[in-house]
Formats: C-alpha cells, sequence, structure tokens
C-alpha cells in the first residue's frame, strides 16, 4: 500500500477515536489535569521516538533556528485548542462537538481568500452553505417550535441556538485555534523533522496546564482547596491509565500522521479525508455514552462533504 495512505487511513481512525476516548479519561477530573496527563504523555512518546531517530544522526537538530520561532506561535494555538478541546468534550456531547470542529474549515478558507491563496468560488461557499446547515441540525429543535414547520427550521439556523448545546462555544474557539495552528504547520511542515515539531508545539499546553495545577497546589496547601492540583495528576493516572495510553497512541499519533501525510498529500486532500472520523465518533458517542444520534448522522454527512468542498 502506499505509504501516504496509510497514514491517511490512521489518521482517520485516531481522530474518530480520540474525542471519544477524552471524554472517557476526563469524566470525574479536572479539564486542566486530564488536558497535561494526555499532552503530557504523548511528549514521551515523542522523546522516545526522538532519541531513537536521533541515534547516529548529528544533524537531526540542525536547523531548528529557522522554524523555532514560528513554531511557538502555532504552540499557543495547541495550548489554546488543547485546553479548550477538553473542557468541551467533558460537558458535551461527542456526537454533537465532533462535527461542529469541522466549522474550523470555514475559518481556514477565510484565511486562505484573505491572505489570497484562494479566491471566492460558488464550490466552497456551497461547502459553508452545508457545514452551515450539517451544525444547525445537530443541536434540537427549539422547545417553542413544537418540533417542526418552517419556524422551527429557521431558528435551527439561529447560531444562538448551536452556541447553547453545551461545549459548544469551547469547540468554536478550538478551531480557531486549530486553523490558525495549521496554517503554521503546513508552511513548516517541509523544514522540521515531523516527530521534533510536534513535540515542540505541544509543550506549551503541557508547561500551561502545570502552572495551573502548581497555582492550584498552592492555593491547597493555603486553606482553598479544589481538584486543580498536580495531586490531580496522580489521582488522575492511577484511576484510568489505560484509557489514557490507548488515548495518548492514537490521539498524538493522528497529529504526527498528519505531519507524514503532508509530504504525499496537499491539506485539501488529507483534512477533508480526516472528516471520515466524525463517523467513528458518533458510533462511539451512542454505544459509551447513549447519546441519542439516530438524527445526527444525516447532519455528521452533510458537515463531512461541506469540508471537502471547502478544501478542494
Amino acid at each position: 500500500m502506499h505509504a501516504g495512505y496509510a497514514y491517511l487511513v490512521g489518521r482517520v481512525i485516531g481522530m474518530g477515536l480520540e474525542r471519544p476516548l477524552v471524554k472517557r479519561l476526563g469524566v470525574g477530573f479536572d479539564p486542566t489535569a486530564v488536558t497535561t496527563l494526555y499532552v503530557g504523555l504523548g511528549q514521551v512518546m515523542f522523546a522516545i521516538v526522538i532519541a531513537w531517530q536521533a541515534l547516529g544522526r548529528p544533524d537531526y537538530f540542525a536547523g531548528m533556528g529557522s522554524w523555532l520561532p514560528l513554531s511557538l506561535v502555532s504552540g499557543i494555538c495547541v495550548a489554546v485548542s488543547f485546553h479548550t478541546f477538553i473542557r468541551a468534550m467533558r460537558v458535551g456531547e461527542v456526537s454533537v462537538l465532533t462535527p461542529l470542529f469541522s466549522t474550523g474549515f470555514i475559518f481556514m478558507y477565510v484565511f486562505d481568500v484573505l491572505a489570497g491563496y484562494a479566491r471566492l468560488h460558488w464550490l466552497p461557499l456551497c461547502g459553508v452553505l452545508l457545514v452551515t446547515l450539517g451544525v444547525a441540525f445537530l443541536s434540537p429543535p427549539p422547545q417553542s417550535s413544537n418540533g417542526g414547520g418552517l419556524d422551527a427550521f429557521l431558528k435551527r439556523l439561529n447560531p444562538a441556538w448551536v452556541l447553547k448545546q453545551p461545549g459548544a462555544v469551547l469547540m468554536i474557539i478550538n478551531a480557531l485555534g486549530v486553523a490558525v495552528g495549521r496554517y503554521i504547520d503546513k508552511t513548516l511542515s517541509t523544514d522540521a523533522e515531523p516527530v521534533l515539531y510536534a513535540f515542540t508545539v505541544n509543550s506549551l499546553a503541557v508547561i500551561v496546564g502545570l502552572v495551573l495545577l502548581g497555582f492550584g497546589t498552592l492555593r491547597g496547601a493555603g486553606g482553598m482547596r479544589g481538584s486543580c492540583e498536580l495531586a490531580e495528576l496522580k489521582r488522575l493516572f492511577m484511576a484510568r491509565w489505560q484509557v489514557a495510553v490507548v488515548l495518548t497512541f492514537f490521539g498524538q499519533g493522528a497529529f504526527l500522521l498528519l505531519l507524514y501525510s503532508l509530504d504525499f498529500f496537499s491539506p485539501s486532500v488529507v483534512e477533508p479525508v480526516t472528516q471520515l472520523g466524525v463517523f467513528i465518533a458518533i458510533a462511539l458517542g451512542a454505544l459509551w455514552f447513549k447519546e441519542p444520534v439516530r438524527a445526527r448522522w444525516v447532519p455528521g454527512a452533510m458537515v463531512v462533504l461541506g469540508a471537502g468542498m471547502l478544501l478542494i
């Protein structure tokens, strides 16, 4: 099999499993601790791979100065994305928030147009419409509309109804952060070693998490105890280490596969194909969390198709 296709298949599976596994990991625990553990375990995995790859390659770290400054900007986006993403998945439904993430591709298209890399065209505009409709129909009908009719249809297109869904605002912030970070990723993907780049951009998310947990520990020592403490990391790992390890392998591995995939395909191919993972997430939302997903398959398909049209 063409290596590029193997990377794409692996990324679809990884991204489809990431959201449900994050929710499973985070139930009942502080989201800052969940984020720090998840990304931190990914850093351990990346560090092992880096050490193995760097053996016998004295030039492995050469050229870091050319991409390191810009990667720090991507690191800020990654930190914001991870911390908002984990909080969103903790309070929201997997089958709603996973397709909602695809609004990020609207941001990507807007950035392309503003930067002059793309022009307004009917096909991506139809993609914007499909994503918008799909996201609108993921939310329940307004209670005042009696579940049907033109009034219900129009009210469901009101962004306010979507934003009222638990975790929706956080997921949109996550999507925006990923859209900005992805611009930087595709700019630097040809200059940086993929695993070394992944380790660098993810570092800030762990540092922010440790700082917040450290402050929480100090507050606890002063008599203001809470769950946002360094001790929560140990409690979380001891309780759910199996889920954390599986999540790290698939979730962080999916990011690596993105970077490797960009050596074979353009982002306009990789990102739409990745959205097929939406169907895995919706299925697991029903299986693991008993979410009412029957009415979410078609909207999910609309979002996937719309994302593809945006990036063609």
